[in-house]
């Protein structure tokens, strides 16, 4: 660890080993504040290789923020201020300057949390981003709020179905997002169907929870992932993109400002080791 903190870079290095070996509990969330909204991004396109991801506010220059996402990856939120960005994917580790597979323009408002969601149908299928609301708010007492992504091309229509004769998506098409559903909590058992494939999963829905459901293909099976929607950090890291010399936009933070607590946590624990030596 001291070979690693005194090289040229070590201690960012160090950082993130830090970070990686400190599990960060994941809370329930209320939703986003004011000024501020949350965006996550799924990569639901089976054949399409992993990409990375670059992000910028709208008009200026894009940075990757996240690399290497493969199919079935849903990224954690990030808290971003309202207004419009843009979004593109490009294969993973191609040149900045590679025409991308995929470019949207977002808005996102305050006090809302957004999935967006990319698959391969658009035109000719060419990639297409969906950017879905998540529904934070309070279902029933009692109840919890579960919804469908049926993110499987292969296998489709697909039919999500649960006990006591509920049903959260029918013949859903690839590319679509069912409405929230209130279930009481508990655990539910559900069969998937498209076609001739059948399987079951079980997912365990909480009072006062919102889950989203998400379908994918795996060597001709289905599977279910569920996942926690507002579930994160009681207030998620910034989206902060790179500028071309190297810092943060203005006004903006760095993607995860954990990472820097982290170092600069190292940081004093190095200080203060130097100076008990020489003393």
């Amino acid at each position: 660890m001291r070979t690693l903190l005194l090289r040229p870079g070590g201690l960012a290095a160090a950082a993130l080993l830090f970070v990686a070996l400190t599990p960060v509990t994941a809370e329930a969330a209320t939703g986003p504040g004011p000024g501020v909204g949350w965006i996550r991004v799924g990569h639901l396109s089976p054949k399409v290789p992993p990409v990375d991801i670059y992000f910028a506010p709208f008009g200026q220059a894009e940075k990757v923020v996240i690399r290497k996402a493969g199919y079935g990856a849903v990224t954690p939120y990030s808290s971003l201020g309202p207004g419009k960005y843009t979004l593109s994917m490009r294969p993973a580790d191609a040149a900045p300057a590679t025409p991308p597979a995929l470019s949207a323009t977002i808005e996102v408002a305050e006090r809302n949390a957004y999935s967006l969601l990319v698959f391969t149908n658009g035109p000719g299928g060419t990639l297409k981003g969906d950017l879905v609301t998540d529904d934070l708010t309070p279902p029933a007492a009692g109840k919890g709020r579960v919804r469908v992504v049926q993110g499987s091309a292969a296998i489709a229509p697909v039919t999500v179905a649960g006990p006591q004769g509920v049903t959260l998506a029918k013949d859903a098409a690839y590319g679509q997002t069912s409405s929230y559903v209130d279930v009481p909590e508990g655990r539910w058992p559900l069969q998937l169907s498209g076609g001739s494939v059948k399987s079951a999963a079980d997912v365990d829905v909480k009072a006062g929870s919102s889950t989203t459901v998400l379908v994918t293909e795996n060597a001709g099976a289905l599977k279910a992932n569920p996942l926690s929607d507002g579930a994160s950090l009681p207030e998620p890291p910034k989206l902060g993109v790179e500028t071309g010399g190297g810092g943060t936009a203005p006004g903006s933070t760095p993607l995860w400002p954990v990472v820097a607590a982290a170092a600069g946590l190292l940081a004093a624990l190095l200080v203060g080791r130097r100076a008990a030596r020489a003393r």
